[in-house]
């Protein structure tokens, strides 16, 4: 019975101990440093699928989505679809880009005008903010039998006027076991009562099958 009464806490034991060592606080300079190591990587290991869905969110229902899919050749070759729904309507624009200086963009994927540049886009313009206070932590689990790395980046800002709550913003990275990009989803909103007003969901698929990029006949 003693031995049993023992094994018993030694499995507990084992199982704290074993919790504690997956989910650790860790500084800002670890953060930073396994963040900057992904982007240069995952974003050069071509051929690339880059995904971006960002849905905003008012009184708890998403009035607007805006997904970005990005297929990327190579370096200056890329294929972009971006869409916009919002009452009940899609708009989709096109880009196609062949080598750094020649890009095409179309309304519809079919007809294209010639640009030198970046095709236009609703771009959201966000002031550098500095924060209350931020939190950075990191847990090693596995998913679909696979070992990941899931780090989490959580920053609490004052509020912007006289009688408004304050906001947050959460950042959490997924990475695989080279430490490249899985995923990366970004929420942001309001505090007391918290409530979310912004989901940003990245995500990567490196080494893709995409099919040739080529200009426009």
């Amino acid at each position: 019975m003693i031995m049993k009464i023992a094994f018993f806490f030694t499995v507990i034991f084992l199982f704290i101990v074993n919790s504690c060592a997956q989910s650790r606080t860790i500084t800002k300079e670890e953060y930073d440093k396994a963040f900057r190591f992904a982007v240069t990587k995952t974003n050069a290991d071509y051929p690339l699928i880059f995904k971006v869905k960002t849905s905003i969110i008012e009184n708890g229902k998403t009035i607007r989505t805006i997904t970005e899919v990005n297929e990327n050749e190579a370096a200056g070759r890329r294929r972009i679809k971006r869409s916009v729904l919002a009452d009940g309507r899609e708009t989709n624009k096109y880009q196609l880009t062949v080598g750094f200086g020649n890009v095409f963009c179309s309304d519809d994927g079919v007809s294209w005008k010639l640009s030198k540049y970046e095709c236009p886009r609703d771009m959201p313009l966000y002031g550098r903010r500095e924060a209350e206070s931020t939190e950075y932590s990191f847990t090693e689990k596995s998913i679909d039998g696979k070992r990941v790395k899931v780090y989490r980046e959580y920053s609490v800002f004052a509020s912007s006027e006289a009688g408004k709550p304050k906001t947050y913003e959460e950042k959490i990275p997924t990475m695989d076991s080279r430490g490249y990009f899985i995923t990366v989803v970004g929420t942001e909103g309001t505090l007391d009562p918290k409530t979310v007003t912004l989901i940003r969901e990245q995500s990567w698929i490196t080494q893709a099958k995409i099919e040739p990029v080529v200009a426009p006949k």
